[in-house]
């Protein structure tokens, strides 16, 4: 493959990517929504009375975590408006979920038991870095898979 035809390839999937920019709009919002729950939950999560509440929220923004990507990565799979993929978060509703709940545990491994473990404990830290990495991979699988998933009509 010459080096013209790997140029246009790429330019032709930004020009795809960025002539349905409404998804990657809604996408960036539901982004910044799972971080900001993401980062919220934390401090619930690590207090006895609201660890339910944090993980409930920990939850919530995978879902978002899922649906942002689905929604950026749709415009690259089926040059869909926002208008035929939006309708695919609902579609898609049990992988999410099953996304989110891989999400919540995936962060919870990665940054609040890595965290909690004391420093002469490496062996654990390492163990819950990379279960909750791959946790987290999986989340980011499901929700790229379900991306060039066709919709049930």
């Amino acid at each position: 493959m010459s080096t013209e035809t790997l140029t246009d390839f790429r330019a032709e999937s930004l020009t795809v990517a960025f002539k349905h920019w409404q998804n990657l709009a809604v996408g960036t919002i539901l982004m910044a929504f799972s971080a900001y729950l993401t980062i919220s939950a934390k401090s619930f999560i690590t207090a006895t009375a609201t660890q339910l509440q944090g993980w409930a929220m920990l939850v919530i923004a995978g879902y978002a975590f899922a649906s942002a990507l689905y929604l950026g990565l749709s415009t690259l799979s089926a040059h869909s408006t926002l208008e035929q993929t939006l309708p695919g978060v609902i579609d898609h509703f049990r992988g999410f979920i099953v996304a989110s709940i891989f999400y919540a545990i995936g962060y919870f491994l990665l940054n609040i038991e890595t965290s909690a473990l004391p420093t002469s404990q490496a062996l654990s830290q390492a163990l819950s870095l990379v279960i909750g990495g791959a946790f987290f991979l999986v989340a980011a699988v499901i929700a790229i898979a379900s991306a060039f998933t066709p919709r049930n009509k």
